[in-house]
Order: structure tokens, then C-alpha cells, then sequence
């Protein structure tokens, strides 16, 4: 097993200074594994939140940085790319250790950084900053500005994937970008951050291009409540988005929020139950089930029930659960003791709604937060409506494909959809049905279907969108710029 590295300190960078926070939250970062306390968590003081801010703003008033040749901005994002690329080990190493996520696959997205980053700098290169319109003799061109100082709030389930995707997209449009990463999960984005700077100082950038703050709601709150601030992009939980768009509603900002869901899938008659069962196990344990796009909520036709059961639970059965670090490995720990409770108080309530949760994996003698993937029979569908965000998924029957596609609706369903079954014709012609951004169809993969991939986020699922060139275009205003013709009637 790889040795347990010193916690990295959280330290933060405002105005090109590094300085550690003031304040303590009066709780700890602990191993998931063993619960053992790693280090506090520490909070920004209110003043050099302002601090940075202001230094965001007046960035971005000056021009200097939203004027500076597309080529700078490619040369800032490929710096970066490679920085990262450098630091794989040590990111999958802090996120392992933050999430519980087992750490081959914490190291495999690390590994995604760098390509991420490339990524938009290539959806810059498209969307550009200038198109020619046509007017005749006349110059009318749409502009692309960047919006103005941007924050960044990642969440703790892939907080440095998140996070760089987001900073990347905004630095890309050229706005200052402010990043909090989840108070429980901080160290992968402090490297980010290390990586950023460097690049920065590197091509004589004014420091204020990238800031870094910690801490939890209060910091994010005095952010997003900021009327400098014009643009906010959020990863998290429903009621933390709530709060985002409130404090930014009196300011009109821009908002990108993702906000997960109870994502549906649905088992039709002639579906190949094995193949359906291992993907569905692959998808609920996948970053041990704490993905957004998670399998959580299965209708499977009641001729293929139990069968699909009975294979569910020998595919969950045959996964290893053990210490994050362990190369063998398939399932670690939840990311901490209170998410451990609210996905026991999940379980309990669709047990108390006439479920069953069923396991057969052993947990490993450790003190630490795992709990055993499980299935939940017995529960009426219309009573599996909340989000579980673990290695949990609930299993209904139903007596045909469209009392499944109706069950699937709810009040947390929108982000993502599944549908098994060996016509693919009637599975595509299914999965277009589902109220869900995207459907996934035999499969419970995490990467995007295809290039040119649209994801949008539907119902409570939150606002916007991301794909090759909705990240970038979000942290950009469209302008209109040209010579008025004087022969148009009014």
C-alpha cells in the first residue's frame, strides 16, 4: 500500500501573495480511511476575501488582462497543461485522501488535467473573440468580452477535475477567476493553484489573473453576494445552489450551476441482464457512488427483476472495498463522517418507505467511513426521489417501458439517464424520452459519449450547460460593434 503523505498546508493567493488563512472552522480534515484527524480546516479572513475582489476588479476594469492577444491566453493554458501534467502523483495522492476515491482511479484523473486544459484552450481557438457579420461595405463584428472577475466554487466529490475545468474555461475568456475549492477537500486545488501562479509569473501576468481563497458557506457567500463579481460557476448539492442563485439574483450574474441529481435507469425486457448488471455496478461505485451522474434510481421490467437483482448483487459482491490507497483496491471510503451519515439516513428513508437494502461485501477493519454497496428492493418507485451520492442504488419493478419512463421523472431528475436493452432502436428512441441532459445508453461510463458532446442541466438539476464550447462561451459577453447604415428605414 503507498504511504500516507504530511497533509498539504492550505495556504491562500491573493494579489500574487501567499499567505495561510486566519481563521480555523473548528473542524478537521480527517482520513477516510481511518478517521484519524490530518489538519484543520481553515477559513480566508473577510478582509482578504475583499482583497481579492478588489483585485479582481480592478483587473479587470484596467483591461490589461481582457486585452491581451488570444495567443497569451494559449500560452498561460498550455503552461499550465504541462505544470499539471508534472504533478499527476502528487494530485491523485490529495485526492485520494480527500474523497476516498480509490487511488488508481483518483491518479487516472489527475492524469485528465492537463488534456482538460488543452481542452479550452482549443474551445477558445473555436468560439475565438471576433467574428466579421455581414453588412455589405460596412464593419459589423460580434464580439466576444470576457463577462468580468469570475468565481469558482468546486466541490469536494472531484474537486481538482472541477476546478481546473472551470479556472481553465475562465481564464480562457480571459476573466479574472477567483477559486474556493469545498473546505473538505482543498489540497488538490492548492496544487492547481501552485501550477497557475508559476505560469503566471512565468509570462509577467498581473497576479490578480488567479486568486485562491478557503473556506466554507461564509466565505462562498461573501463571493457570490458580490456585485463585482459577473460570473459564478458551482458544483454541489441542490441546497447550496439554492443559496448561489439567491445571493447572486440582486446582481443579476451569471450563473452556471450543476447540481446533481437522482439519476434514473431504466432495465427493458430484452436487455442483457449480466451486461446491465456490471455497468450498473461499475456506475454506483464508480468514485465510490459520490458522482454526480450516478446510477441511483433503477426500474427494471418485472419479468427480469429478481434476475437482475440476483446478478446486481454477485457483480457488487466481487468488488473489493478497502483503504484508498491500496492498490487492490476497487471501492475506498466516503469522503467524510457526515456524508457517511446522510447516505445512512438515505438508505433508512427508502427503508421506511417499504425497502430492503440488501449487501454482501465485506468492509475492511478499519475505522474509517465506508459503507458496503448496496441495492434497496421492495420500495415503490415514486418513493426513490432523492439524490443518494454513494455506492446505494434502489431497484423497482415496473410492467412496462413507459410506466419506467414515467417513474423516472421527480423533483431531483435532470442531469443524467440510462437505459439497458438489446433494441436499440426502442433504447435510443426510450432514452430521448427521459427528462434527463444526457442519456447513457448499456453503459455507466463518466468520460463524454463523443465529441461534440452537449450536456445541458435540466430541472433542479441546475442552469447551463457544459460541452466543447459552453464553458468558455459562459464566461464571455457577446458584443455587437459596427458602422450604423444610414439608408434603414427607422
Amino acid at each position: 500500500m503507498n504511504e500516507i503523505r504530511k497533509p498539504r498546508a492550505q495556504i491562500d493567493l491573493v494579489g500574487g501573495t501567499w499567505k495561510e488563512p486566519r481563521l480555523r472552522l473548528g473542524a478537521t480534515l480527517d482520513d477516510p480511511n481511518t478517521g484519524a484527524p490530518r489538519q484543520e480546516q481553515l477559513a480566508t479572513d473577510p478582509q482578504e476575501v475583499e482583497n481579492a475582489l478588489g483585485a479582481a476588479e480592478a483587473l479587470h476594469r484596467s483591461g490589461v488582462w481582457a486585452s491581451v492577444p488570444v495567443q497569451t491566453r494559449v500560452d498561460l493554458l498550455d503552461l499550465v497543461a504541462d505544470g499539471l501534467v508534472q504533478r499527476i502523483d502528487e494530485l491523485g495522492h490529495e485526492d485520494a485522501m480527500a474523497t476516498g476515491n480509490p487511488l488508481g482511479v483518483a491518479t487516472m484523473m489527475a492524469s485528465f488535467l492537463g488534456p482538460r486544459v488543452r481542452s479550452a484552450r482549443d474551445q477558445l481557438l473555436e468560439v475565438g473573440t471576433s467574428t466579421p457579420l455581414p453588412a455589405g461595405a460596412r464593419d459589423v463584428r460580434l464580439l466576444r468580452r470576457p463577462i468580468g472577475p469570475a468565481v469558482v466554487i468546486a466541490p469536494w466529490n472531484a474537486p481538482t477535475f472541477v476546478g481546473v475545468a472551470k479556472v481553465a474555461s475562465a481564464l480562457a475568456a480571459g476573466c479574472p477567476v477567483i477559486l474556493k475549492p469545498s473546505e473538505w477537500a482543498p489540497a488538490g486545488c492548492q496544487i492547481v493553484a501552485e501550477v497557475i501562479e508559476a505560469a503566471i509569473d512565468e509570462l509577467a501576468l498581473p497576479a490578480a489573473v488567479f486568486q485562491l481563497v478557503h473556506g466554507a458557506a461564509e466565505v462562498g457567500a461573501q463571493l457570490v453576494s458580490d456585485p463585482r463579481v459577473r460570473a459564478i460557476s458551482f458544483t454541489g448539492g441542490g441546497n447550496g445552489g439554492r443559496a448561489v442563485a439567491v445571493a447572486a439574483a440582486p446582481h443579476f450574474t451569471a450563473l452556471q450551476l450543476e447540481l446533481g441529481g437522482h439519476n434514473p435507469a431504466i432495465v427493458m425486457r430484452d436487455a442483457d441482464i449480466p451486461k446491465a448488471a456490471a455497468a450498473i455496478a461499475e456506475g454506483m461505485t464508480k468514485l465510490n457512488g459520490q458522482w454526480c451522474e450516478a446510477p441511483g434510481k433503477v426500474m427494471v421490467d418485472g419479468s427480469r427483476h429478481d434476475e437482475l437483482v440476483e446478478a446486481l448483487f454477485e457483480e457488487l459482491g466481487r468488488k473489493r472495498v478497502g483503504h484508498c490507497l491500496d492498490k487492490a483496491s476497487e471501492v475506498g471510503p466516503l469522503a467524510h463522517a457526515s456524508h457517511l451519515d446522510h447516505l445512512q439516513r438515505r438508505v433508512d428513508e427508502l427503508a421506511d418507505a417499504g425497502g430492503k437494502a440488501l449487501s454482501n461485501s465485506s468492509l475492511p477493519d478499519l475505522d474509517g467511513w465506508f459503507f458496503a454497496p448496496t441495492v434497496v428492493v421492495g420500495a415503490a418507485a415514486e418513493r426513490s426521489t432523492r439524490e443518494l451520492f454513494g455506492p446505494v442504488v434502489s431497484v423497482h419493478s415496473v410492467s412496462s417501458s413507459e410506466e419506467a419512463l414515467q417513474a423516472s421523472y421527480g423533483p431531483e431528475t435532470g442531469l443524467a439517464g440510462f437505459v439497458f436493452g438489446s433494441d436499440l432502436d426502442e433504447a435510443m428512441d426510450l432514452g430521448s424520452r427521459m427528462p434527463a441532459g444526457e442519456v447513457r445508453i448499456n453503459g455507466c461510463k463518466l468520460a463524454d459519449l463523443a465529441d461534440g458532446s452537449e450536456q445541458e442541466f435540466w430541472n433542479n438539476a441546475g442552469i447551463g450547460a457544459h460541452g466543447p464550447t459552453d464553458m468558455v462561451r459562459f464566461f464571455q459577453a457577446r458584443q455587437t460593434v459596427g458602422v450604423d447604415d444610414p439608408a434603414l428605414p427607422i
